[in-house]
């Protein structure tokens, strides 16, 4: 008579691996630092062999506690976003942590249900990018109340409202300043921008950068010379048609998708990078140094921001409260797309 095979317990990992139910835990938990590695690799084989998973319900109604925390950002095909998610998953698991990404599409209305979404699945904290619609005066208001009233921890990432709670986000003025520095300092004084919605703090604020830079050399920036935008391919293609039909010999974009679309603008408008048009971007994306011309950028610190997150809502759910964190600054990323026409 065929039956139903029993579960594997808790208990029956720590026989198996000859230790005590509480070791076992501390190392499926991620809380075995101070126990042998040999220990830790026995027990992992043991639960290996025995096909033990935990059950995360039983545990959560025990300590109050899922281990989980939710993470919604507005778009995960931004290389930015994607790679900052990973580096989040890899350095939160450390602390015996899991997450559940949830993507808004640039949605007021996915930010909303996800986060509620999230809070019913009793996540221990939650890590929110709110998306461009959710920056809208009636949208924010919603996304506040909402989480004032959920009573979970949460934190914002790299966009953020504000007014109030804790955050973690590369100094994008700072950024941006040092970038135009750079192309002012190779004699660009005609510069384009393609920004990001203007609606979100990273965007006002590396256009606050460039502003500052030309200002400091007695320069402006005409609104005529800014193409607002998403952070996308389509957006740079478009941005930079209209730039380069104001004969500009610099376009800053603000993020390398959209320098991507640049490439093709120029492309089609018969125009060589960094010859006719120099062109400088953001984030320093995995493709952008192997381009037929490697792109200029800034290079966001992706690793230290994800652990910065991480460290950040571990302390907000441990009821402590969490530091301002002192992101690092995007580094310039020096490389051909940028023609040095000072001496022209």
């Amino acid at each position: 008579m065929n039956g139903v095979k029993k579960k594997a317990t808790i208990k029956d990992v720590a026989l198996r691996a000859e230790v005590s139910p509480t070791t076992v835990s501390m190392v499926l938990n991620g809380k075995s630092a101070a126990l042998p590695e040999s220990t830790c690799e026995r027990v992992r084989a043991a639960a290996a062999e025995l096909n033990y998973s935990a059950d995360v319900l039983a545990r959560a109604l025990v300590t109050k506690k899922t281990n989980i925390v939710g993470v919604v950002v507005p778009d995960i095909s931004n290389a930015f976003f994607s790679e900052a998610v990973r580096h989040i998953q890899v350095e939160i698991a450390r602390y015996g942590y899991d997450i559940i990404l949830c993507n808004s599409e640039e949605r007021a209305e996915s930010d909303e249900r996800y986060i509620s979404l999230l809070a019913g699945r009793n996540v221990d904290g939650l890590i929110l990018t709110p998306s461009a619609e959710s920056f809208t005066a009636e949208n924010a208001e919603k996304i506040k109340r909402l989480l004032a009233g959920l009573h979970v921890p949460y934190l914002f990432f790299d966009r953020y409202y504000t007014d109030g709670g804790t955050r973690v986000a590369v100094d994008n003025e700072a950024s941006s300043y040092a970038a135009t520095q750079y192309l002012l300092e190779n004699g660009h004084k005609k510069i384009g921008v393609i920004a990001g919605p203007l609606t979100l703090n990273s965007s006002r604020n590396r256009l606050k950068g460039v502003r500052r830079a030309l200002s400091e050399r007695g320069l402006s920036l005409s609104d005529e010379f800014v193409y607002e935008g998403r952070y996308d391919f389509a957006t740079g293609v478009n941005g930079g048609e209209m730039l380069l039909k104001k004969d500009v010999t610099a376009i800053f974009a603000f993020s390398d998708m959209q320098a991507y679309g640049v490439y093709e603008s120029a492309k089609r408008a018969g125009k060589r990078i960094p010859d006719d048009v120099s062109v400088m971007g953001f984030d320093d994306n995995i493709y952008s140094s192997v381009l037929e011309v490697p792109l200029s950028t800034m290079r966001q610190p992706v690793e230290t921001i994800a652990k910065e997150v991480c460290r950040s809502i571990l302390a907000l759910i441990e009821n402590k409260e969490a530091e301002a964190p002192a992101c690092c600054p995007a580094r310039l990323v020096r490389r051909s797309s940028v023609a040095d026409i000072s001496k022209n």
